[in-house]
């Protein structure tokens, strides 16, 4: 017999519960394509994207690369360069302003800083090319429709989507 607690718990997690913007900083422009076109395909695939009736921009789905100078920014200022980033690509793809309707409490949105290789994961990430959030699982989900194994990054994400509906108005930052 199982529990109402574990129930719910289980149910939150298997819903498609997401945020509304998500944000993802690499390490480089390659590895934003990738991850922009992964989740896009992925996570967050749009159910028929032919149609422009009623469908939404939202989930989004950012990914930017972190170009600031050898080292990096840091934490906090990496994660406002990232910000400010994905603003400015969010209006160039999507014109959406996304800083004014997060300022208004319209959504919410999520940055996950992947950057850096792994070493402290090595050498699982070798495996992915120092794709550090790419290393695999051991569980599958749809990508394009067909099975992929899940990713670290991809795990992240929906672990931590369970918060967005208390989120809105807030960028929430993980590391992944």
């Amino acid at each position: 017999m199982t529990s109402d607690p574990l129930k719910s718990a289980v149910e939150a997690i298997s819903t498609n519960k997401s945020y509304d913007v998500v944000i993802v900083c690499t390490t480089d422009d390659y590895q934003a394509s990738y991850w922009m076109d992964r989740l896009s395909r992925g996570l967050f695939a749009k159910e028929d994207s032919s149609s422009s009736e009623g469908s939404s921009v939202f989930p989004m789905v950012l990914a930017v690369s972190e170009d600031w100078s050898a080292g990096g920014a840091g934490n906090g200022l990496g994660t406002l360069y990232a910000y400010q980033k994905a603003c400015k690509l969010a209006q160039k793809l999507h014109e959406v302003d996304i800083a004014d309707l997060l300022n208004q409490g319209k959504i919410s949105a999520a940055l996950y800083h992947t950057a850096g290789k792994g070493t402290r994961l090595a050498p699982l990430p070798a495996s992915e090319n120092n794709n550090k959030p790419g290393v695999k699982l051991p569980v599958c989900h749809e990508v394009d429709g067909e099975s992929s194994p899940l990713t670290v990054l991809e795990a992240v994400v929906r672990q931590t989507s369970l918060y967005a509906p208390s989120r809105p108005g807030r960028l929430s930052v993980y590391w992944g």
